[in-house]
């Protein structure tokens, strides 16, 4: 089967994704091309599928938007680069003979939503697969909506998602939350998320110290504002408590206060506010006795697989499909969303027992790998993919 994989990230999660996918798919005999972004983070790594860097390369994104003539000037140039990718895609999609297109990129603003719309429109396409890591989209900007309520974004979504052929999500939780937000008028099928075997082959020693680690983009969703104040209880009673923050700041996860807070507690908590390159990820994970995941909302996360890759416990709440990876007692603990009680207690139990700590993340590498590698999703996606026409509608 000749499959493309498009993902317009030039780094992070969703490109790691497209690429594990896409190798994962080449190394069952597919014909696999990786459709991304020019001067992307993986350029050089060895690889089963061909790359193809041909799309127009992200804008850096920043914490705190600017205002004025500087943000009409900022949002002209994503719009551009967006239409520029979004077009390129389309004649990749074109000339490329292509059985099946995997579309992996997340549709959370309205442009990126027309151009999924878009693909679907054009009469030569492949057929389409839209994997959908978030059922809904999440409120990408300030407010204490964990939701976008906007009707134009929801509306190319609505009318994109009815003319895919096939959809893949990473749960029941989220297959269930597709159907009732968007309709029946597509399949959609349950596939594994993946190991992240390519930020780390072997897991670090468990680490010396009781350190906790949030990794990722700090979005209100993912509940960072929890964690501060959680940290705030375990620190207090217990002082040889650490914290590390390391990813990129947005702007709906106020990065001001979380500077702020974390200026006040300068021996306790460290800031790494900017996006963690790949030859850096081991070493940050290495010194986290425990990961935590406190998120408010959300499907399934890349996080949680990262650190079950580097044999770390976790400690999550139990939101969307993550009590699929985070088996509470087994490979971590699990917290109602928003109980800053119950995850102190949770984070206190593990980072305070080394040996608790090493057998829940002992076996949380071993449950990701045998149940949740990319072997697997592959397996999973190329019997879903063997129903598909192979032109478009």
């Amino acid at each position: 089967m000749r499959i493309a994989v498009v993902e317009s990230a030039a780094h992070g999660g969703l490109l790691h994704y497209a690429a594990q996918l896409a190798n994962a798919l080449a190394d069952r005999g597919h014909d696999v091309e990786l459709i991304t972004a020019r001067g992307n983070e993986l350029l050089g790594h060895r690889s089963s599928a061909r790359m193809r860097p041909v799309l127009a390369a992200p804008t850096r994104r920043r914490a705190e938007a600017p205002t004025g003539l500087r943000d009409v000037t900022r949002k002209g140039g994503i719009a551009t680069r967006l239409t520029r990718a979004s077009l390129r895609t389309l004649w990749e999609l074109r000339r490329g003979r292509y059985d099946t297109a995997l579309i992996v990129d997340d549709p959370d603003t309205w442009l990126s939503a027309g151009a999924a719309l878009l693909f679907t429109l054009d009469p030569g396409r492949p057929a389409l697969v839209a994997i959908c890591h978030e059922p809904r989209p999440r409120n990408r900007w300030r407010g204490e909506e964990l939701y976008t309520s906007s009707p134009l974004l929801l509306g190319l979504l609505r009318r994109a998602y009815s003319r895919m052929n096939l959809v893949l999500v990473h749960g029941a939780q989220s297959r269930a939350e597709f159907t009732d937000t968007w309709g029946h008028h597509v399949p959609v099928v349950i596939i594994p998320h993946g190991d992240e075997r390519i930020l780390g082959r072997e897991p670090p020693t468990p680490a010396a110290e009781e350190r906790v680690l949030f990794f990722g983009d700090w979005r209100r969703a993912k509940g960072l504002h929890e964690l501060l104040a959680a940290f705030e209880l375990l620190s207090s009673r217990r002082a040889t408590a650490r914290l590390t923050i390391a990813g990129t700041p947005t702007p709906d996860g106020h990065p001001e206060e979380v500077r702020a807070w974390a200026a006040d507690r300068r021996t306790q908590v460290e800031v790494i506010d900017r996006y963690v390159p790949i030859e850096a990820v081991a070493d940050v994970f290495a010194r986290a006795r425990v990961v935590a995941a406190p998120y408010l909302a959300g499907s399934q996360s890349g996080v949680v697989h990262l650190a079950m890759t580097m044999a770390r416990a976790v400690v999550a709440t139990d939101v969307g499909d993550l009590s699929e990876a985070v088996v509470d007692g087994m490979t971590g603990r699990l917290v109602p969303p928003g109980d800053v009680e119950a995850l102190a207690a949770a984070l206190e139990s593990v980072v305070s027992d080394p040996a608790l700590a090493a057998r829940l993340g002992a076996e949380g590498h071993r449950r990701v790998l045998a149940e949740f590698g990319w072997d697997r999703v592959a397996e999973r996606v190329e019997v879903a993919l063997q129903s598909l026409p192979t032109a478009g509608r």
